[in-house]
């Protein structure tokens, strides 16, 4: 039996209490298990119901019961021995059947089946998963997102310009036509971490289930002279501004969002890293920052995460490419030279 696993890492959460009822009946009795996975053999052979009651971590319950208790999730398991394995396996073969088009007739006389596995294995198998019972608790997701270059620097004063301060999650200065790398990576936190207590996480996610979508608009802008700008990229260069930009270029339409599958990787965060990116120009009117938005499909998707970027270097203007220099301060003073006298 698995009581509670943490997320598909199997992490343990602490000693679960575990209540089961035969079918029907009033009738119910308790367990108690302090791994994720454990065999109990004193159950009777009955179709159960099988419910977690309490989740202690230390002696202490766990911060997360709720998500089982409330509602609750109950799981029914059947361990009645009137169902043999090959009723099991003739099920799976028929299934598979159907799914795969394959002929589904295992060959008698073959130690291997059709499916690539011994019969005892699948029987053995089978055994498990129908015996077995299954409490799974992901967490809450959290995104880490970094640039190999392009320090942080969310900490200094009046860093954003949005109204809202707490729309930025980081924020970076980089140079203009600048290509650089950003990781964007995934996992859970099972149990928070208190004080000397680093917590619980979990590095897995579902590949199948989760994305990640990335929107830009550090590469491209719609201010006077961008055509100009662009028309003096190769199309490479055109190609990195437009990344997951919903700003269309002076000509075609805009690429929009890009959408990316994480990798899960042992012992760190799931995620995909690397994704090269190019600067544009300086912003010339308006806010004088870009943004890159970063936000988790398929499980919680109010998980994302916004990097404000501040784009430094010389921005050209016209066909000379001249550039704006500043009239507040004086350029050069002109003073009436030394030895000057007057006549009487």
């Amino acid at each position: 039996m698995n009581p509670v696993a943490g997320g598909k890492c199997d992490k343990r959460l602490g000693d679960s209490m575990i209540e089961y009822n035969i079918l029907g009946c009033a009738w119910s009795a308790h367990l108690e298990q302090k791994g994720f996975e454990m065999l109990h053999q004193s159950v009777p052979a009955h179709i159960l119901e099988v419910q977690i009651t309490n989740i202690l971590n230390d002696g202490e319950p766990v911060g997360f019961l709720d998500h089982f208790t409330e509602g609750p999730i109950i799981h029914t398991v059947n361990l009645l021995d009137t169902e043999t394995a090959e009723n099991v396996i003739g099920e799976e073969i028929k299934e598979r059947k159907d799914k795969q088009g394959s002929s589904g007739i295992p060959n008698p006389n073959s130690a291997t089946n059709d499916f690539g596995g011994t019969s005892n294995t699948q029987i053995e198998d089978t055994e498990k998963l129908k015996e077995s019972v299954r409490f799974q608790y992901d967490g809450k997701m959290i995104m880490k997102v970094t640039l190999k270059e392009g320090d942080d620097l969310k900490d200094c004063e009046h860093y954003t310009q949005t109204e809202d301060p707490d729309v930025t999650q980081s924020f970076h200065v980089l140079d203009y036509m600048k290509t650089f790398a950003v990781n964007v990576q995934l996992r859970y936190e099972l149990i928070a971490p208190v004080g000397a207590d680093l917590g619980v996480y979990c590095d897995m996610v579902d590949e199948d289930k989760v994305k990640i979508q990335i929107e830009s608009n550090i590469g491209m802008d719609d201010a006077t002279g961008f055509l100009g700008f662009w028309n003096q990229l190769d199309s490479l260069a055109q190609t990195k501004l437009a990344l997951c930009s919903t700003m269309p270029p002076p000509e075609g339409e805009a690429s929009g969002p890009c959408l990316i599958t994480p990798v899960n990787e042992n012992g760190n965060y799931a995620g995909k890293k690397n994704n090269l990116f190019v600067t544009g120009r300086p912003y010339p009117v308006g806010t004088s920052t870009r943004f890159m938005l970063f936000k988790v499909l398929g499980v919680d998707e109010d998980v994302r995460h916004t990097s404000e970027f501040f784009i430094q270097g010389l921005f050209t203007k016209g066909p000379g490419s001249s550039f704006a220099l500043p009239t507040h301060e004086p350029i050069l003073v002109l003073r009436d030279p030394p030895g000057k006298f007057c006549e009487n």
